[in-house]
Order: C-alpha cells, then sequence, then structure tokens
C-alpha cells in the first residue's frame, strides 16, 4: 500500500450568503417599532451616522402653475366675439382643403383616452377656418351624440348658434347687430363635418352615414354605393332580388354579393 500526497481538481457548487445580505434580509423583515429601535441604537453607538428625515416636497407651485396653465388654455379656446360679432358673413375666408391633408396631422393612437367630441374638435383647430365658423363647428359637435349621428335638424343648428350670437351682442358694450347664419352656412360647414375622421360621423341616417363611408373610400363608382344610394329600402327589408335588380340591368348572383356586402356595413356600422 502506497501512502503520499496527492492531487486532485474537482468543481463543486456552493452557496455562500453575503453577512450583508443577511443583514439586509433582517432588517427587511424587522418590524416597524423593532427596525426604529434598532437604527437608534446605532445612531447612539456610532457617531458618524447621522438620522435624515424625509422633506415634504412642496407642491403648492405645482398647484399654482398648473391652475395657470389651465386658465390659459381656457382662454385660448374661448371664441372671440368681437370679430364674430363684427363679421357680417360675407368673408368667409378660404375654403378648406382636402381633409386629406388634415388627417396625416391626427395621432391615429392618442396617448390619451379621448371621446368622439375631443377627436373632432382637434381635427377642426388644424383647418383654417374664421372664427365665426369655428363658433358654428362646435355648434355642429355639441348635437353630434356618441354613435356618430347627428342629433339636430339643421334648421335647429342655426337657430341654437344665432341665439347665443345674440345673447352675446346683448351682453357686449358696443352696439353691433350680429348677422344671423343662415341654412346656406349650416350646410355647408355640414360637408366639412362629415369629412372628418371616423368615415360616416356626421351623418343624419344610416343611409347617410354608409354613403359616406363608401366615399372616404373612393367607392362612388360600384354597385355597393348605388344600392345604397338608389335602393336603401329593398336593401334594408331584403328586396334586393326582386326588386333592385330590376332598377339597374344587373346579374342576380352579382346583386347577392353586393347586397351582402352592403348589409355586412349596416350591422357594423357606428359613425
Amino acid at each position: 500500500m502506497k501512502t503520499g500526497l496527492q492531487q486532485h481538481a474537482a468543481l463543486s457548487q456552493q452557496l455562500r450568503i453575503n453577512p450583508r445580505l443577511y443583514q439586509a434580509m433582517d432588517l427587511l423583515y424587522m418590524p416597524l417599532l423593532d427596525l426604529q429601535q434598532h437604527l437608534k441604537q446605532e445612531l447612539l453607538g456610532n457617531p458618524f451616522l447621522e438620522l435624515l428625515e424625509a422633506e415634504d416636497e412642496t407642491e403648492v407651485p405645482l398647484a399654482e402653475e398648473a391652475k395657470e396653465d389651465k386658465k390659459e388654455a381656457e382662454k385660448n379656446d374661448e371664441p372671440n366675439w368681437e370679430e364674430i360679432l363684427l363679421d357680417d358673413g360675407g368673408d368667409q375666408g378660404a375654403p378648406p382643403r382636402d381633409m386629406s391633408e388634415a388627417r396625416e396631422y391626427v395621432e391615429p393612437v392618442p396617448v390619451e383616452a379621448k371621446d368622439l367630441t375631443d377627436h373632432l374638435r382637434e381635427q377642426m383647430r388644424l383647418l383654417d377656418l374664421t372664427p365665426r365658423q369655428q363658433l358654428l363647428a362646435e355648434e355642429f359637435i355639441g348635437n353630434i351624440a356618441e354613435d356618430g349621428y347627428l342629433g339636430a335638424t339643421l334648421e335647429e343648428i342655426a337657430n341654437g348658434v344665432n341665439q347665443v350670437l345674440q345673447a352675446h351682442a346683448d351682453e357686449s358694450e358696443r352696439d353691433v347687430v350680429p348677422q344671423p347664419y343662415t341654412l346656406a352656412e349650416a350646410e355647408e360647414m355640414l360637408r366639412v363635418i362629415q369629412k372628418l375622421d371616423p368615415p360616416g360621423v356626421g351623418a343624419r341616417d344610416l343611409r347617410e352615414c354608409l354613403m359616406l363611408q363608401l366615399e372616404s373610400r373612393s367607392e362612388t363608382d360600384t354597385l355597393a354605393y348605388r344600392l345604397v344610394r338608389e335602393a336603401f329600402e329593398d336593401l334594408k327589408a331584403h328586396r334586393w332580388s326582386d326588386r333592385c335588380g330590376s332598377r339597374r340591368p344587373i346579374r342576380t348572383s352579382r346583386a347577392t354579393r353586393r347586397s351582402s356586402r352592403a348589409r355586412t356595413k349596416i350591422s357594423s356600422t357606428s359613425a
């Protein structure tokens, strides 16, 4: 039997916890009263330690700054009543350009959850409108329901904005006679509203909503657009096989496919 010194190489894993980790774990699971007592003992035993009290953040300046920003924003959103009252409606400014130019600047995914009214107002700010047109546009947006349909007639909208205009004229110190809004101005503004996003907004009924959606997709020369425009009542009543087909010389199978597509839009339409 041989005796002597021998050397072997081997790998092994051992779990060793740092003493500081032990101390941190003890402090973490220590009750609050025991932790306070432990800190006092450490402060008494070590003169180089100093206990720093948590400073309360001064929120007063921030709150005042937020109030000033809110007041400034409200001031900017307030219509220029003097300019509106003196506007006789003769100069309507440059006609709005194609809405596709404005849509390029609309964020598709908003940072904050905004409703339809906020979404429409953001798009209106991108258009080159006079203060008189902006007031009329606000009246239209205020009468659009959450589903996107216009909840008032053009006459009611014109009368409502004329009442607001007259009320501010009565409160004004200047002796001015405001020019009332006409139905022609209301119809022109309705066409502007109906070109905003989402397609179909500002429609007065389902037929107009579908036509606006098809127009936004440049499908005015399609059979689906013709069915909605010329035979919408028959389309809703599922009479397209015997009556819609008789209006135009089209094949029955083609009318079936187009009417099915239009009915799908009807069931899923939400302006």
